[in-house]
């Protein structure tokens, strides 16, 4: 399965409007996004892991802890165009993106995002999603949620509570999660899409791919995830990592 090159990339910028510095931020001993980069090197699918940053600081605390960076511009609107930029420095053909706030993150799916593109050519684009179990994250408009079809591709995304439950049923809610899969050649074209009405509204990157027609997979992850968005964000991760099982065997090998 593993033919193609494949690179995890995680992207980093101190200058986040709602957690100045986040990626830095210390957790039970370790900035942030040595949490997210250690847990991606668990993973045996990846050739390479780099984080993308357009800061020095970031550059040099990742190296530091002997890991890689890339350095890209600090104009990038979207955090996809800047995945882009740093992977057309790399020699890789599939990227899959880790988001940098996502600490507590689970090694295990990230094969599951790779395997639809590595069997179907037609597959250009892979997004984890995972059942919002908590109706304070379908409230949360930090959380962004997203809809499926039938058929298991993204039909929107949104920060409000979608789908609106008029009628009560057992229709499930999905939130967007931080691991996603690009071709390298579907990176380049998204990245050369013009902004798109709903993307600058919603400020998700995702959208600017649908509202051009483009398809997005989604893959079905059945456990909560949790992303630092703010500041008090923290003390729920390190909460967590220290009472849950699971999040502890991760840690113990990430230490």
């Amino acid at each position: 399965m593993n033919k193609k090159k494949i690179a995890a990339v995680i992207p980093a910028r101190m200058a986040s409007s709602r957690f100045p510095g986040k990626p830095l931020v210390d957790i039970l001993g370790l900035p942030m996004i040595e949490h997210v980069r250690r847990r991606a090197l668990l993973s045996e699918i990846f050739n390479d892991v780099y984080v993308a940053t357009c800061d020095n600081e970031i550059k040099e605390t990742v190296e530091r802890y002997g890991g890689k960076a890339v350095m890209t511009a600090d104009t990038h609107q979207r955090c996809t165009d800047r995945i882009e930029e740093a992977a057309e420095k790399l020699d890789v053909d599939i990227v899959v993106i880790i988001s940098g706030d996502e600490p507590l993150i689970d090694p295990g799916p990230f094969d599951l995002v790779v395997r639809p593109i590595v069997r179907d050519k037609k597959a250009e684009c892979v997004n984890l999603v995972s059942v919002i179990s908590e109706e304070g994250d379908l409230n949360n408009t930090d959380v962004v949620k997203a809809v499926l079809n039938n058929r298991g591709y993204i039909m929107y995304y949104s920060r409000l509570p979608v789908p609106y439950m008029r009628v009560k049923n057992n229709c499930p809610a999905y939130r967007q999660t931080g691991i996603s899969a690009f071709t390298k050649t579907f990176l380049r074209q998204y990245s050369s899409l013009p902004h798109t009405t709903m993307e600058i509204a919603e400020s998700i990157d995702f959208l600017r791919i649908l509202e051009h027609g483009y398809p997005i997979y989604s893959v079905i992850y059945p456990q909560r995830t949790v992303a630092v968005d703010r500041e008090s964000d923290v003390e729920e991760v390190e909460k967590i990592l220290l009472q849950d099982p699971a999040q502890q065997a991760f840690y113990q090998k990430i230490r």
